[in-house]
């Protein structure tokens, strides 16, 4: 008995498996107005990561990923003297860096407002090693998918 049952789950995992990947739903849902704000005065935001195939992402008042907004949408990086920094070293590095933007499937029923200003402040992404990608977005929208890291097969993404 305990066969028949253990064959039966088997089978049962093994079609469920078959049938392919299910739609997506958002992986965000905001059911209303959406705010997003960053004042940076005399600071240094910094992110760093290396070694070989390493991700560095940075996200400031920015939605990334699979996002629905159900209403208006503001974004707002403001700076006074400082630097914003992303890096990334290594062969297959991926520096992705977003000021007050939209990065992959982002959806806003509404308005969209999106600013950002730095004064006397830097704004740096870098990514370096060989077969390295760097993307920076400021104020932006951007559902560039071969932007994105290169997953080799098998990833679990």
């Amino acid at each position: 008995m305990k066969t028949l049952a253990f064959i039966t789950l088997s089978v049962i995992a093994s079609a469920a498996m078959a049938t392919g990947p299910v739609p997506s739903t958002p992986d965000i849902t905001i059911t209303g107005n959406s705010t997003q704000s960053v004042s940076l005065t005399s600071v240094s935001v910094n992110n760093n990561s290396t070694g070989s195939k390493s991700e560095a992402f940075q996200n400031l008042a920015s939605n990334t990923g699979n996002v629905t907004i159900s209403g208006n949408s503001t974004q707002t990086v403001t700076g006074f003297g400082g630097n914003v920094t992303n890096t990334a070293s290594g062969s297959e590095a991926y520096a992705s860096q977003n000021l007050s933007s939209n990065v992959g499937e982002v959806t806003i029923i509404g308005n969209s407002s999106q600013f950002t200003s730095m004064i006397n402040s830097s704004v740096n992404n870098l990514s370096s090693g060989s077969n390295s990608k760097a993307v920076q977005n400021i104020a932006s929208n951007n559902a560039c998918f071969t932007c994105q890291p290169t997953k080799p097969a098998g990833w679990p993404y």
